[in-house]
């Protein structure tokens, strides 16, 4: 079978095998011929994050990245500025600082280096950066522009919960983690949920419970995509809560407005005025509560009938998820085993 070449003089020679082992994915062999190619490569390879993307997504990622440099002391990436693109350092260092008022000082918080990414939080949440990123070394990076990172990255990678699901994986032991403002977080919040601002998340990431799965809430849903990719990169378990502060507060006044329908129902098929008890026999009573009655019911039934099997279909869309997510880890360790045994090839072979 033919060898496609990547079209992208910006990377070593890359080589794509596609087989029809697997449906609906390619099993790819990876063969590089540069000194620079083999860290960045191994660390992207390596991250939680691309291990969860199909093996198609992972080809299509390597063919679009673009390769751009700066030099030391020069600004990458400007706290306030939009973002525009996802970052991969191919090679060298940079620092990631942030002021939390336009007259403070900066606060240094994290150091970043070959294999490292960063500038996903503002492409995930719609927001401004939120940090300020400096080279500290001659840098040379690769980066993949907004529409790129989504549906190559982003779709894939983060998964949804409605409210009722959150209160069940709760009582299962779930995290539910609120990642607003401490302001915010006061005036109004979930039950049982903990805060810690997204701002000063990634300092905290050694403390989280990495043994249980963790539920992110935000006002919309758009932090919280930014706070699970991050703890995702982190090898933690994390899910987003759908909506945000708004689903969650949608999805109660349906629980409340369907138990107060039924709670009146309730009362009507118990309360019979007491002058229509004494002008009609018993029977003909019984009989026009069941007339009244027999509309809600029906209502109440087909109610329950949809979503019975609004939960089958996710059940199954969840089985499915489930499927092809542990078939996408499998590919990409097939992957990673396979870069592996070609790189000590090719050292072997550049020592002989």
């Amino acid at each position: 079978m033919p060898l496609i070449t990547l079209p992208n003089t910006q990377f070593p020679a890359l080589y794509i095998k596609n087989t029809n082992k697997y449906k609906d994915n390619s099993k790819m062999f990876i063969d590089e011929t540069q000194d620079d190619s083999d860290d960045w490569m191994t660390a992207l390879l390596r991250s939680p994050i691309f291990q969860r993307l199909p093996p198609v997504n992972l080809q299509k990622i390597l063919m679009s990245l673009e390769s751009v440099h700066f030099s030391k002391g020069e600004i990458i990436l400007d706290q306030g500025g939009m973002g525009d693109y996802y970052y991969l350092i191919k090679n060298g260092q940079c620092e990631l600082t942030r002021k939390p008022s336009p007259n403070a000082r900066e606060i240094k918080l994290a150091q970043l280096a070959t294999g490292d990414t960063f500038g996903e939080d503002s492409l995930l949440s719609d927001a401004p950066r939120n940090v300020t990123i400096t080279a500290l070394t001659d840098i040379s990076l690769l980066r993949l522009n907004k529409q790129q990172f989504v549906s190559l990255i982003k779709e894939p990678s983060l998964a949804f919960v409605t409210y009722p699901k959150t209160q069940e994986a709760l009582k299962q032991g779930a995290i539910l983690l609120d990642v607003r403002a401490p302001d915010d977080y006061e005036k109004h919040h979930l039950d049982g949920s903990i805060n810690e601002p997204f701002f000063s998340l990634r300092m905290q990431l050694k403390t989280l419970n990495r043994e249980k799965p963790i539920i992110v809430v935000c006002n919309d849903g758009k932090t919280s995509e930014a706070a699970v990719f991050l703890l995702l990169r982190n090898k933690i378990n994390a899910m987003i809560l759908r909506g945000g502060m708004t689903g969650a507060k949608s999805d109660s006044e349906q629980d409340l407005a369907l138990a107060d329908t039924i709670q009146a129902n309730a009362e009507r098929s118990e309360t019979v005025p007491q002058h229509h008890q004494a002008m009609q026999p018993a029977s003909h009573s019984a009989s026009l509560a069941g007339n009244e009655q027999a509309p809600q019911i029906r209502l109440l039934q087909s109610e329950v009938e949809a979503l019975k099997m609004a939960n089958q279909q996710l059940n199954d869309k969840c089985m499915k998820l489930e499927f092809d997510k542990q078939h996408a880890e499998k590919q990409a360790r097939i992957l990673y085993k396979q870069l592996e045994k070609l790189t000590q090839v090719l050292n072997k072979l550049k020592n002989e």
